[in-house]
């Protein structure tokens, strides 16, 4: 007991003051600030170092030093309570590796882990503050936030219905001989997502195991950093293409579909997705107000164009804070394949011209080749030497030797540098652009700070748009920065 009212109980922490021949402890509980003697038997059945503490029990201790594990499903609220209990030094250790659960091998994480990088932006990204009911209500009500996760089920679903329908006579068999195909494929990375490619294309009725062999003979493997996520793409699609809710989701496999016991569930999910989206289109395509993803400065596409984006947004769930209009690179064949389509068809009008802004900033910093916001910014600098803005000279100042960008988001702190040194179209000494016509009369500062923001101007609407919209901030997990 510690005291009248107060007894020891699970989660008490105590800092040790003595200890006996016995092998009992005379101990200090650091809440209450009482001493006790804890029995040398209960010490060893029931007390344990108290070096470690889940997140919510560190809440109002404070130490000298916290090396703290996070997995990447933490909210940021979890991550300031963890790294801000030291007083001398917080360390932070990331999981950058799958936990092998099988529920997951859909998931883009097995075909492209994450980096460092990547985990502490989705942290930050993730908000667990309470909502309000009527919030909560308007979210559920919302076809783009449901999409999403209707998409994740129709997925989910298909795949555990497919490894059931199988069996696990056929799931031996399928590992056992893509084992002998490539030996030790089952230690890739990738392997869970290549095993549920084949696993659908046994189900579609083709032999998994030829087709693999097919991928395997196709080309050289040896160089391949992982052996699974080259092959999960030379293997043909499972089913016939665009049948599925979706174009890029696969389609129930006709056994599947006759199946007693999944047929009806499936078919439901499938349903489901396909109305959804209907609703997610026809709200992006009804509604005048420009979406809060969509880049300032670029005209709105067509309908069916806008259309098609808002429905993949939203299937992938793309947050609003990320205006690449197709979010990041997805990892997947088939989404691959549709996001690259996407991206033609949104660049259509200035292809030419992002290639060679791209091939120029890939050039100066190879860092840039794997970084998402690459051809947002060969978009940017297009934008603005079409303007009038020598953009070429700026992204040479910008990259010139002495200062690196860093190993992660190299385009994302490049567009930063060459910020800095766009003109301010707010600044009263700016020149004026060529071919600008000036009222009659002599206006003074406020007159001129009027004529400044017309953006009829072209060159005035591509500088105004890139330098002061909040867009060119990157968000986490949007061009890929955290602010």
């Amino acid at each position: 007991r510690l005291g009248m009212n107060d007894w020891v109980k699970n989660g008490d922490r105590w800092t040790i003051h003595n200890v006996h021949h016995d092998g009992s402890l005379t101990v200090h509980h650091q809440r209450a600030g009482k001493s006790v003697t804890l029995p040398g038997d209960y010490v060893r059945g029931s007390t344990e170092l108290g070096y470690a503490t889940t997140i919510h029990g560190a809440q109002g201790i404070s130490v000298d030093t916290v090396h703290g594990l996070a997995t990447g499903e933490e909210s940021r609220q979890q991550l300031y309570t963890m790294l801000t209990r030291g007083s001398a030094a917080n360390h932070l250790y990331l999981q950058v590796i799958g936990d092998g659960d099988p529920h997951t091998i859909l998931q883009p994480d097995n075909v492209h882990p994450r980096t460092a990088t990547d985990i502490l932006e989705n942290i930050l990204a993730r908000d667990d503050a309470p909502v309000s009911a009527t919030t909560t209500a308007r979210d559920h009500d919302s076809p783009a936030l449901r999409l999403g996760s209707a998409t994740a089920r129709y997925l989910d679903a298909l795949h555990v219905a497919t490894e059931h329908h199988l069996g696990t006579t056929a799931l031996a068999h399928l590992e056992a001989g893509a084992d002998r195909i490539v030996p030790g494929i089952a230690d890739d990375p990738a392997w869970p997502t290549l095993r549920a490619h084949l696993i659908l294309l046994a189900a579609t009725g083709e032999d998994p195991l030829i087709a693999l062999e097919a991928a395997a003979d196709a080309r050289e493997l040896d160089t391949a950093d992982d052996r699974s996520a080259v092959l999960q793409w030379r293997l043909p699609d499972p089913g016939s293409t665009n049948s599925g809710p979706l174009p890029w989701l696969p389609t129930i496999p006709v056994a599947l579909h006759d199946d007693p016991h999944w047929g009806a569930y499936l078919s439901a999910r499938s349903d489901l997705v396909t109305t959804i989206a209907d609703e997610v289109r026809q709200q992006a395509t009804s509604t005048p107000n420009v979406p809060p993803w969509w880049p300032p400065g670029r005209s709105l596409p067509t309908p069916d164009l806008l259309g098609d984006v808002a429905v993949w947004r939203a299937a992938n769930a793309v947050p609003d804070s990320d205006h690449r209009p197709t979010g990041p690179t997805q990892p997947a064949k088939t989404q691959n394949r549709w996001q690259h389509e996407l991206d033609t068809r949104l660049g259509s009008t200035n292809a030419a011209t992002v290639v060679d802004w791209t091939g120029l900033i890939h050039t100066l910093v190879p860092a840039t080749r794997s970084d998402d916001y690459t051809p947002q910014l060969a978009e940017d600098l297009a934008a603005i030497s079409a303007a009038g803005v020598d953009a070429e000279a700026i992204l040479r100042t910008a990259t010139a030797p002495g200062v690196p960008l860093p190993d992660d988001h190299a385009a994302s702190a490049l567009w930063w540098r060459i910020q800095r040194h766009l003109p301010d179209p707010t600044d009263p000494g700016m020149p004026e652009p060529a071919g600008w016509s000036a009222p009659e009369g002599s206006p003074g500062v406020g007159d001129r700070h009027a004529r400044l923001e017309d953006t009829r101007d072209p060159h005035h609407r591509a500088i105004h748009d890139r330098r002061n919209s909040p867009v060119r901030r990157p968000q986490p997990r949007g061009p890929g920065m955290s602010r």
